[in-house]
């Protein structure tokens, strides 16, 4: 296939505030065959987060496209849930095509969702989030990259997920469906 018919590599991004269901939907994307779900939250707590001492989200998201080089080498599409901007993401990629999934809110159910957490790490400043959930609603992106939102304050989670896995089926740029496994 010539190289003008080749379809720009994918990435995709489960982008919301804590508490938001990123994990949950990667959690229920790693059942999807062609998928590589990498959770950006646990590699941002480490190293690749830093540089020079001080966070630099966009060298950080160079490091996640470069991870995404190869595991699209494998055949597969890569899922990173995480909390960013997309202005970070966009800005560390060069030849991807990125789509994002927002998850979004109100604030009471930033706050709520916060402070029903358990078992997993404790969110220490919660109205940081409530303002970036602020910011991600008010966010655009400029093309070829797409953003979709998502409202999880006025849906449940079954029905996020089927959001979810039909974003990721239409993202993905592979023609076979997959059938969603809780069908």
């Amino acid at each position: 296939m010539a190289d003008i018919d080749r379809e720009p590599p994918a990435l995709l991004v489960v982008t919301g505030a804590a508490a938001a269901g990123k994990s949950t939907i990667g959690d229920h994307l790693r059942s999807h065959a062609d998928l590589f779900v990498i959770d950006g939250d646990v590699l941002g707590r480490g190293a690749a987060a830093m540089s020079a001492g001080r966070r630099d989200y966009v060298d950080f998201w160079r490091f996640v496209a470069a991870i995404s080089d190869e595991v699209r080498s494998n055949g597969l599409v890569p899922v990173v849930p995480c909390i960013c901007l997309p202005a970070q993401v966009i800005a560390a990629v060069d030849e991807e095509i990125v789509h994002f999934l927002a998850l979004v809110s109100d604030a009471a159910t930033v706050q709520g969702r916060i402070a029903a957490r358990v078992g997993v790490s404790e969110v220490p400043e919660p109205q940081t989030h409530v303002q970036f959930d602020a910011t991600l609603r008010n966010m655009t992106v400029p093309a070829p990259h797409t953003l979709q939102q998502h409202d999880v304050s006025v849906h449940d989670v079954e029905s996020t997920l089927t959001v979810a896995w039909r974003w990721a089926e239409t993202k993905r740029r592979r023609r076979s469906p997959v059938i969603d496994p809780r069908r």
